[in-house]
Parts: C-alpha cells; structure tokens; sequence
C-alpha cells in the first residue's frame, strides 16, 4: 500500500512553482501510457488516490481527511485551545482567513493545492482507461467508474470549499493553463455526469485490490458510493424527488444497516458505504489521533482542538450519541469534551485495523431522505427517517438521563421540522467530512449560527467567509482567474 501511494504520489507532485490546474507530468517518472498496460498497475493509480487522501497528518496537512478538523474549527462544533498562537488552524478557526497566507507552496497548505492534483490523477487514469485494449474489460470497466467517481467527489469538495473552480477535465496543459472559474451550477453538472458515468460501470461488490475478486474490505468505491454520493448532490441542488430516490435505492440495499452506536465505527460494519484503509503503520484512523485527549487534556501543540459548548450542548437529553461519541476528561476544574467516534490511536506496535475511516455511511442517506421527503411536504415519511435513526441513539432510564430520546411526532408541521432535521445531522455527523459547515451554508443559517459564534472564536463574522479563498499564487500565475468576494488578492 504504502509503495503505491509513492508511485501516486511521483504522479500527482508538480514540479517547480507551476500552478495546479496546469499540472503535467513530471518527466523522470513512469508515463501515463505505461501505467495502464496491465491491470495491476492500473489498480494502483487509483488506490493511490485513496492512500493520498488517508494522508495521516491530519493536524498538519490539509489532505481531504483533515475535513474532520479544518472546516469543523471554522464552524462551530470544535474549539481550538489556543487561537492566537495555533500556526495552522488559528485564521481557519477565526474566520480570518487572507489569500496571501494562503500560498500554495507555502507553510500553510490549502485544500484547492491538495484536491487538484488528486484531480489530474483522476484525469490521468480517465485517459488512460477510455478505450484501452490492454486490460480485461472488467478490470477497466471497474477502474473507469472509479476514475469518474473520485473526479466528482473531488470536485463535490471544491465546489464547497471554494465557489466556482476552473474544470480540468483533461491532461493536456495546453487546455488547462489558463482556464478561468466555471459556474457553481456548470461544476454541478459536471459531477453529475461524472457519477452518471461512474453508475453506468460499477456494480454493488466490493473488490480487493486485484480488481477482479470479491472482498470483504469496504474500501474501494462501487455502486453504492456513487449513489449514496448522487444522493448528496442532488440534494445540495434542491432535486429533493432524485435525492429520496437515490438515497431509497442505498437504504433498501441488504448489505447496509444501521448498527449500534458502539459498533458504527468499526472497520467494514453494517453502515459503512465507503472507507479508507490506513496507509501507515501503527495507525488505525487519522481521528482518533486528531481527537482523544490525554489525562492532561488540550495543548497548544499535539492536542489543539476539543468539542466545542455548542455542540456538547446541542445534544438532547437521553442521547448516548453524547455517551457514545463523545468523552471527556477533567483538568483543574475544567471539563473537556472529545470526539470518540473513532477510539483506536496510534502505537507502533499496533499490527490490527479494527477502524477505518468511513467517507460514506448508511445513517447520511436517511438524514438526506429525511430532508428531500420534508422539502416535498412528506412530513409524515421524514420523521419515520429521523425516528429510525433516534431509536438507536435512545438512551435507558438512569440518575443521569431521566428521559430516553422521545420519538418525533409525525404531526410535526414542515417548517418546524426543517431545523429539527438540521439538529439532527448535526448530532449525527459531527467532525465527519465538513458537514456542519457546507450545511449552515446550504441552509440559509451560517449568518445566524455563525456571528455569535465568530465573536465567541475572538474574530468576526462576514458572509463572504462562507467561502474560503483561492491561494495568492494561484491568482497571480493565472490571470483568468479571479478571487472569492471580500477577499483582498
């Protein structure tokens, strides 16, 4: 795995101070073309993008498993310990963020100089798997929806983290050089057409990294990933009728099922849809390195982040989604609370993976079917989603929690249910793949969640905020492109 992700990696480095969108390939490495004649080193273009994305620097290098933290500090379910002195996440968590700070090849690293040349690999294996001879036709097929798949999970985050971003659908420098930003709606479309495309070629087996035998490992991307993802999207879009109906299709597949809260987590459980494998040793999950604090509690240093009083605070009384998700210690009359979906950390002696990351998850598609069947004024249909994710998260009668989770009415009217289902996902998705944040955007709610919420960090809230900006080099190597509003180039 760990030989694979370098190759990868020689990939997708640009050489010298070009910018992302125009990266081509180094020349001292193996070319594209020979990376496509035989299946196994075809496989190994695309594993290379998961390992790269299971970067386990999690704290220091803004690979997209660092979703768990970044934009989680810049909302308002973490807090950071010390925000003046924290190199890395102080301006995040402030909302304080400059595009001069923000140099692509500078200390502090940006998703747009991580996602882009995960991109172009994407890009790289498209070509290199459309009509290629060489490989048996399952083992392109299969690689081919994983190819277009990652491209429009990829841009599902560059669309969110940053607005409009120039589309680089091909290698060729010469097209991608100077191109400007394209629509949100026109990135929109063409993730669709991606995982349109991805559909069309994967089916719902998981398979090892051969390719061509079934596996019990959840962690390359099928069928079901492309719709749980489809799913997503088109409820990002407001197509409420097409997200019930993909996140249905999910649902109603036997190989997924809600577990117990102890056991979600757990490498390959019921509700996973797609995972990462750790790429090092020692390591399980990324998170659980980022989150569980020690007996001594937060520093500025290895420890700098916690859950914040809002999100501690916005779990309803009987929720063991708090007992169970959450820990805590006592320092000097201070409790600090944690994330603990992930409870394995490192050791460099450890030799088993018992967790996983999970990217997708079977409880996302009853929140997002929940919210479509809501919007489409099926109130009766959203709460029975929300009640059956409730049911498992419904703590007993004890001294510290009087009352179990209650049910949710079905008589609920739609407009009252809009922030319940909001609440929800919150609860539910904490510290998973910037969820909070892309959905007080999508929601309408960041203004009034986040101004008291900026005051609190010690900044000051702007809408403009909402986007993050594109790095100064980028602006200055490209003169098609122009910045985020509210930002300074």
């Amino acid at each position: 795995m760990i030989l694979i992700a370098c190759f990868v990696t020689l990939l997708t480095i640009p050489i010298g101070c070009k910018k992302y969108i125009q990266v081509d390939t180094p020349p001292q490495i193996i070319s594209p073309e020979n990376a496509f004649k035989d299946n196994q080193t075809a496989a190994s273009v695309l594993t290379g993008i998961y390992s790269q994305i299971s970067n386990q620097q999690v704290l220091v290098d803004q690979t997209l498993i660092s979703t768990a933290v970044i934009p989680e500090l810049s909302a308002d379910d973490l807090t950071l310990y010390d925000p003046d002195g924290s190199v890395y996440f102080s301006d995040f968590y402030k909302n304080s963020l400059e595009p001069k700070y923000l140099n692509s090849y500078g200390l502090l690293s940006t998703y747009w100089n991580k996602i882009y040349p995960l991109v172009y690999t994407a890009n790289i294996a498209i070509e290199g798997l459309r009509d290629n001879v060489a490989l048996s036709e399952n083992v392109r097929n299969r690689l081919l929806g994983e190819a277009y798949f990652m491209r429009g999970f990829l841009y599902f985050y560059l669309v969110n983290f940053y607005g409009g971003v120039p589309l680089v659908l091909t290698t060729k420098y010469n097209q991608t050089a100077h191109l400007s930003r394209s629509s949100v709606s026109d990135v929109y479309t063409q993730i669709i057409a991606d995982l349109t495309k991805a559909e069309g070629l994967l089916d719902y087996t998981y398979v090892g990294a051969n390719i061509g035998t079934t596996s019990g490992e959840r962690v390359r991307p099928n069928l079901a990933a492309v719709i749980a993802l489809e799913a997503r999207v088109f409820l990002y879009q407001k197509n409420y009728p097409a997200a019930e109906a993909a996140a249905t299709k999910v649902i109603n597949q036997s190989a997924f099922g809600l577990t117990s809260l102890n056991n979600t987590f757990l490498k390959n459980s019921s509700e996973t849809i797609w995972a990462l494998q750790p790429v090092q040793t020692g390591y399980n999950t990324s998170e659980a390195n980022a989150f569980i604090l020690p007996s001594t509690g937060p520093d500025a240093i290895s420890y700098p982040v916690f859950a914040s009083s809002s999100l501690v605070d916005s779990f309803e009384p009987g929720d063991e989604r708090k007992t169970n998700w959450l820990g805590h210690v006592d320092v000097n009359g201070m409790t600090y609370y944690y994330p603990t979906k992930y409870k394995v950390q490192f050791s460099p002696n450890l030799v088993t993976v018992d967790e996983n990351t999970i990217v997708l998850r079977l409880s996302e598609q009853y929140l997002i079917r929940a919210e479509a069947r809501n919007e489409q004024n099926n109130v009766a249909g959203a709460v029975a989603d929300l009640n059956t994710i409730r049911a498992r998260s419904r703590g007993s009668v004890t001294t510290e929690v009087p009352n179990p989770l209650p049910a949710l009415s079905p008589t609920l009217a739609q407009v009252a249910l809009r922030p319940i289902i909001l609440q929800e996902r919150r609860v539910e998705l904490f510290t998973e793949w910037g969820h909070r944040w892309f959905d007080l955007k999508r929601s309408g709610t960041i203004d009034a969640v986040m101004t008291p919420a900026a005051i609190t960090k010690g900044g000051i809230w702007n809408n403009y905020k909402s986007l993050y900006p594109i790095p100064f080099d980028e602006i200055q190597n490209n003169n098609s492109l122009t910045q985020n509003p509210g930002y300074s180039n």
